[in-house]
């Protein structure tokens, strides 16, 4: 018996025309552009006249805008500082200072003394 799978549209480039994107999340999920709304994530909602529909219906004054404009947009939202890349900059310079302090508290600790003698 073959099992039958079920095929998941994936983005297209094409989709950048109507303002979508990827989700940053999740791949296979298409976000707006203008309204940074991920649609759920299923066939029916990646179809190209599904995501026209939604900027009918939220967006009609962009609906004649050209792919440049979508593009700049596109590059803004890539762009933007997230919390992963804030963390993973200030994560790399004070590595080295929370090792010191762990090694600190380590050897008071195998020291048995009351935590005063770390400000000695």
């Amino acid at each position: 018996m073959a099992e039958s799978k079920k095929k998941c549209r994936q983005y297209s480039v094409d989709y950048l025309k109507s303002g979508f994107i990827p989700s940053l999340s999740d791949k296979q999920s298409p976000m707006c552009l203008l309204c940074n709304k991920v649609l759920q994530q299923s066939n029916d909602a990646m179809k190209p006249s599904k995501l026209e529909d939604h900027l009918m219906k939220y967006r009609p004054d962009k609906i004649g805008k050209d792919l440049k404009y979508f593009q700049t947009l596109k590059d803004k939202v890539q762009e933007r500082p997230t919390v992963d890349k804030m963390f993973a900059s200030t994560s790399q310079r004070d590595d080295d200072g929370l090792r010191a302090s762990y090694n600190i508290s380590l050897l008071i600790a195998i020291s048995g003394k009351p935590h005063t003698s770390g400000e000695n």
